[in-house]
């Protein structure tokens, strides 16, 4: 019988070992009895199933349902940004269904900034392609989602940079809050 020489036995030794360790890392772990898994554990044959990738945001905009103002999460790339949540409004709805948008195609947003509580949203003069109702509905999207951001409590307009007095249920205000809309354009 050959002997193995000393370095070629514990090399022979090192592989065993990390080959067994690498079966114990692979297999099932044994428990002493059976267990249940429970419908959070696995998802059942019929649902798929989407795992949101950490980049992967979405901010809460308002369409409106018949005449009544809806939030409807929007999915709004990088930082959840009050510019991010604008940017959403001024699109048509994601999923159509019974939602639709009053703000005309093209109104773009020039600027928002926002201090003491007060945003200041600059939008293209697109807006003004409406008027009556419509155009109360247009801005009351605006200024629900504005709103929905914790710094935000009041909403100044303006319109390629000049300032304008924003359509509500009490007249043309020139900065507006969720108490200056009625039901059903008021959601709170």
């Amino acid at each position: 019988m050959r002997r193995l020489r000393p370095i070629a036995a514990s090399a022979v030794l090192a592989a065993l070992a990390a080959g067994l360790l690498a079966l114990a890392a692979c297999g099932v772990p044994l428990d002493q009895e059976p267990r249940a898994i429970n419908q959070t554990t696995i998802a059942p044959a019929t649902t798929s199933v989407t795992i949101a990738s950490p980049g992967d945001a979405t901010v809460p905009v308002y369409f409106l349902n018949r005449d009544t103002l809806q939030a409807q999460e929007q999915p709004v790339e990088g930082d959840i940004t009050l510019g991010a949540a604008l940017d959403a409004v001024l699109a048509p709805p994601d999923e159509a269904g019974d939602l639709r948008t009053a703000i005309p195609p093209g109104t773009a947003l020039r600027g928002v900034e926002v201090a003491d509580g007060l945003a200041t949203i600059d939008l293209s003069s697109e807006i003004n392609d409406i008027g009556g109702s419509a155009q109360k509905q247009a801005f009351a999207q605006i200024v629900f989602t504005a709103l929905g951001f914790d710094e935000v409590q009041d909403v100044r307009f303006l319109i390629d940079g000049k300032a304008i007095d924003a359509p509500t249920d009490d007249g043309n205000l020139s900065v507006v809050s969720a108490a200056n809309y009625d039901p059903p354009l008021n959601p709170r």
